[in-house]
């Protein structure tokens, strides 16, 4: 008797529905492929793979309410045996790492081709982790020249929270847009401000906002 070859169920997290269809529609028109839903925030996300059970699960890091960092470490806590990869528009080391240590496998960009994403699915199912080409030279290249003073000073001391609330500030958001925009008290979001001051060694909130916007606008170069 010939034996069926076995689907890959795979569940697509992104807020733009023109990227979920489109990416859809392409995963679903290779041999092996399905995908047995998709939702464009963390909480209907999280109800629907409750709900479909796929083996895959695409991840985008900017989700509105809760981002795709803490989706992909809920997912974790309730299905240790879904894979999940991470299609995003940011190639920086930051965001890379902070998604790896989370629970992704793999990390691609949404300017790479749609190849490179089937690839990714068929590597981290082979318990492989996957980063897009351009990533590996990027970590490459930090390794290789970040310096000592700028490690002392770096974001990467930040954690989850405190990261995405400095890079709302780089954004120009102030505490009370911040609070509305992660539902928090305003009170919190000052709290946080605090600790991020304290562990870049920053001595004022004049400062923080300019090195926050610095940060943001130096990350995000093409």
């Amino acid at each position: 008797m010939i034996m069926e070859k076995e689907v890959v169920e795979v569940f697509i997290v992104d807020d733009h529905p023109v990227v979920r269809r489109g990416l859809g529609q392409y995963i679903d028109s290779r041999e092996g492929f399905h995908v047995c839903g998709d939702a464009a925030d963390a909480n209907t996300a999280i109800v629907e793979i409750n709900r479909h059970a796929p083996q895959v699960v695409i991840v985008d890091i900017n989700l509105k309410g809760i981002n795709g960092i803490d989706l992909i470490k809920a997912i974790r806590n309730r299905h240790r045996s879904i894979y999940i990869l991470v299609l995003s528009m940011h190639d920086e080391n930051e965001y890379v790492e902070r998604a790896m240590r989370a629970g992704a496998r793999g990390y691609v960009l949404k300017s790479d081709s749609e190849d490179v994403i089937i690839d990714a699915i068929n590597h981290i199912m082979n318990d492989k982790i996957f980063l897009s080409s351009s990533i590996r030279d990027n970590m490459l290249e930090s390794i290789i020249w970040h310096s000592t003073e700028e490690k002392e000073k770096s974001v990467a001391l930040l954690t989850d929270r405190e990261f995405e609330i400095f890079e709302l500030i780089g954004k120009g958001l102030n505490t009370r847009e911040i609070a509305v925009a992660l539902s928090l008290s305003s009170s919190t979001v000052g709290t946080y401000r605090e600790r991020i001051k304290s562990k870049l060694d920053i001595h004022s909130p004049n400062e923080l906002i300019r090195y926050a916007v610095q940060w943001v606008l130096g990350e995000n170069k093409a």
